[in-house]
């Protein structure tokens, strides 16, 4: 299994096409069957598993496809590990980064 900390952003893209394909798979899922729920075109599905390049809007379609949208809610939240951290991460998120200060040369 391909780690992820150390991957270039293709080999990323292989590894989780390979993960939907082998999702397909065990659902027993043809590709015009995938495309079909999916709403988008066999040579999309196709062309995503061959080689990891789709659009974002691809590959959430085919998670939502074959019912791996949960897989999803982890993704990206910071879970704390101090009571500080837990302090801050219940404060309101900014919605813009700070503005970093110009300075002369």
């Amino acid at each position: 299994m391909l780690d992820f900390t150390f991957a270039a952003p293709s080999e990323l893209g292989k590894e989780i096409a390979s993960r939907i394909k082998a999702q397909r798979m065990r659902l027993e899922l043809s590709q015009p069957e995938l495309a079909q729920r999916a709403g988008i075109a066999l040579g999309t599905v196709s062309g995503f598993e061959n080689t990891g390049k789709g659009t974002l809007e691809t590959l959430l379609r085919l998670i939502v496809a074959l019912g791996l949208a949960k897989e999803l809610e982890p993704l990206f939240l910071q879970k704390p590990t101090s009571i500080k951290e837990l302090e801050e991460a219940s404060k309101p998120v900014r919605q813009r980064v700070p503005r970093k200060n110009k300075r002369a040369p």
